[in-house]
């Protein structure tokens, strides 16, 4: 009696019976996935202490037979299917197929030492970022340079946040019992290197609008005055359905960041005239999304953003991301209330608020600064 895997990765357990008076092995398949490998141990242990089967010949572990890209890929499933919102599953489903499982996924999940991933911290630092091109059918991927000709490399942000995807995977795994331990606990990842990204101005915001569609115009409102996260769950999925014109409010059920799973956001006197507008317009429209393009919803502004800024003339690094910490930033410039700013943009705490969008606005440091008294009056006695 014994379980394993076989090369075409099923998860097996084998054991002799007695038929007829002759000794014949029978085999039980389970699968290919960890929770596979799981019932096959359970039912080798089940038969181990059943008297009338042959007793166990050698003894496995599941750790043993288990490899990085048979947890990495199970943590994928469970996760995408109940935890992660899409935009977030994709992300990690490229980053585990593209990048991580290429590289480590055919080691033993137990087995992953330091060393080995100091290896791969080093070669991920020198790998050319890569952008692709060409078309659907033909795709094509090229490097990146920067102005002065030189190739960008990955950075150390995107290496740490590899490397927070493959403990969350190891810590998964000793949580399921699918691993006794941790190998890598306590790994030193590199220091993250994030650019601060400064929100767009008043100015810039009035320009790029110039130059947009007009499904690119209501993305780009929405996200100003409102402060939605431009994903799927918040700014893409918004729907007439959540406007209630009445009251003059917005109904947001937020996206999956641990904050509050839903919110109602008063709506900003031009915003609220625009919506009316918009909604007018869209009458004979079936799509009930409010982001829409030939009446069909929109999952992304990437092209028609990059487009819009560079006709507008803006060269420098602006996301539609920071349309929305242009709106809280604006806000707490302003006086705003932190606890207030941080219930209407979603977070779980007015610290995470703090943390993320004080740092990014100066005029925020200079009111501060302009408390201290002068000098210019005082007398020396």
């Amino acid at each position: 009696m014994t379980w394993g895997k076989r090369k075409d990765g099923q998860y097996y357990c084998k054991y002799q019976t007695e038929v007829d008076g002759q000794k014949k092995w029978k085999w039980e398949y389970f699968g290919k996935s960890p929770s596979a490998a799981l019932q096959a141990e359970k039912r080798n242990n089940e038969l181990k202490s059943n008297g009338t089967i042959r007793p166990y010949e050698k003894k496995r572990s599941l750790a043993g037979n288990l490899t990085f890209e048979d947890l990495a890929l199970e943590y994928l499933r469970i996760k995408t299917s109940s935890d992660l919102s899409k935009k977030s599953g994709e992300n990690l489903t490229y980053a585990l197929i593209s990048v991580i499982i290429p590289e480590l996924g055919h080691l033993q999940a137990a087995g992953l030492t330091y060393g080995r991933l100091n290896q791969y911290v080093g070669k991920r630092l020198k790998t050319k970022k890569m952008v692709r091109k060409g078309t659907k059918s033909n795709p094509r991927h090229e490097p990146i340079k920067n102005p002065d000709g030189s190739f960008q490399m990955i950075s150390r942000s995107s290496v740490n946040r590899e490397l927070c995807d493959i403990q969350a995977i190891l810590n998964w795994g000793v949580q399921n019992e699918f691993l006794l331990k941790n190998p890598i606990k306590g790994f030193k990842k590199p220091k993250r290197d994030d650019a601060i990204i400064k929100p767009p101005d008043k100015r810039e915001t009035q320009k790029i609008l110039s130059e947009s569609a007009d499904h690119l115009i209501r993305a780009l409102k929405i996200s100003y005055f409102t402060g939605l996260r431009p994903g799927d769950a918040e700014l893409f999925g918004l729907t007439w359905d959540d406007i209630d014109f009445e009251n003059e409010t917005i109904f947001i059920v937020s996206a999956k960041k641990r904050g509050l799973p839903h919110r109602t956001v008063p709506i900003h006197p031009e915003l609220m005239f625009d919506l009316r507008q918009w909604h007018r317009e869209d009458k004979s429209k079936t799509c009930r999304e409010i982001i829409t393009w030939q009446d069909k919803p929109v999952k992304s502004v990437d092209s028609a953003f990059a487009g819009a800024k560079r006709r507008a003339g803006i060269h420098r690094r602006i996301r539609l991301y920071d349309f929305r910490h242009a709106f809280v930033t604006n806000i707490l410039s302003a006086g705003g209330d932190l606890k207030s700013v941080s219930e209407i943009a979603g977070h779980s705490r007015p610290d995470t608020t703090q943390k993320i969008y004080q740092h990014t606005n100066i005029e925020l440091h200079r009111q501060q600064i302009a408390k201290v008294p002068s000098l210019k009056d005082t007398k020396l006695n």
